[in-house]
């Protein structure tokens, strides 16, 4: 008994270390942002010069999973990062996005969801002649493909760079 004590004792400090250190996972609503989990290195080109350009993206529930957070950082020699928030307002039965970016950039996106194998984030109209939107298509496996595009009227877009973002094997799992 004496022996069984401090075994005990060590597989309960063990299980609740673990349980405290498990990342919090989406809320129901966010459920369906949930492939996006995860560590990926993204590579591309600008589509007007045929420059290439590469990044990393890392996705993470935050805040009890009520959050989907996301960091981008360009690898050199470009220097974007964003850092964004992905949630959902049920009241207006959307998927929000607020971006906060290297530049001192703050942007407010929507989305209605997946419409098949797309996710769009169009930026809500800050009464800028100018709006982005990035378009998310699922790839093989858990890989996907952004591309970021701009409107000076709403309607036409003009594609400015896209990248296919592939899972680092060393974050295989969700984060």
């Amino acid at each position: 008994m004496k022996m069984l004590a401090p075994v005990m004792v060590t597989l309960i400090l063990a299980t609740a270390t673990a349980w405290a250190d498990a990342p919090p996972t989406l809320q129901p609503a966010l459920a369906p942002l949930a492939g996006f989990l995860g560590s990926r290195h993204c590579s591309g080109s600008f589509l007007n010069s045929g420059k290439a350009i590469s990044s990393t993206e890392t996705f993470t529930a935050e805040l009890s999973g009520h959050e989907l957070m996301m960091r981008h950082a360009d690898d050199a020699p470009f220097s974007f990062d964003a850092l964004e928030l992905w949630g959902y307002d049920a009241q207006k039965k959307l998927f929000v996005a607020h971006l906060f970016d290297s530049s001192g950039g703050a942007r407010e996106f929507s989305s209605p969801g997946w419409d098949g194998d797309r996710f769009v984030w169009t930026n809500v109209d800050t009464g800028t002649p100018k709006w982005d939107r990035f378009v998310f298509e699922r790839q093989p496996g858990s890989a996907y493909r952004f591309t970021y595009a701009v409107t000076a009227d709403g309607k036409t877009w003009t594609d400015v760079d896209s990248l296919v973002c592939v899972m680092t094997p060393a974050a295989s799992g969700p984060a």
